[in-house]
């Protein structure tokens, strides 16, 4: 668990009791959230403020489809951001801000995300950088989109 890897982080916790069930590959979810809270915790030296927040949106847009119900996860620290360069490569393998980063976590988590219809969306200014997982909440046998 990423709490025991850096005792000094604060983890702030803001879910959202409303969040309807997912019915996701689970093991696939972990994953993308651990890299996400891992590069965050690095980010900050593990001595920093994490936020992990939940929130669920209706009638979105993912990917050009609209949904009507989307499971927002949000992944918050306070670093320093991510460096400008970098900004529109972020999500390619191999990019990495860190000194010793391998730049496999991201894209990783991406295409962990997008086998769900999802996707991995962020900002980031020095103090505030959010990665947010937006996932459609379907059920078995739902169709994938809202019809029109």
């Amino acid at each position: 668990m990423v709490e025991s890897e850096w005792p000094g982080q604060q983890f702030e916790r803001d879910y959202d009791p409303s969040l309807p069930d997912l019915y996701i590959d689970r093991n696939h979810l972990t994953q993308a959230l651990l890299n996400l809270t891992r590069n965050a915790a690095q980010s900050t030296g593990g001595t920093g403020r994490i936020q992990l927040r939940t929130r669920v949106v209706t009638n979105q847009l993912i990917n050009k489809a609209s949904y009507r119900l989307i499971a927002v996860l949000e992944v918050r620290d306070d670093g320093p951001g991510v460096p400008q360069e970098i900004a529109d490569t972020l999500f390619y393998p191999l990019v990495t801000g860190r000194e010793g980063g391998t730049g496999l976590g991201l894209p990783l988590a991406q295409d962990l995300v997008s086998r769900h219809k999802g996707l991995i969306e962020y900002e980031s200014v020095p103090g505030d950088t959010v990665f947010r997982i937006q996932l459609p909440v379907l059920k078995p046998g739902q169709p994938d989109e809202m019809s029109a």
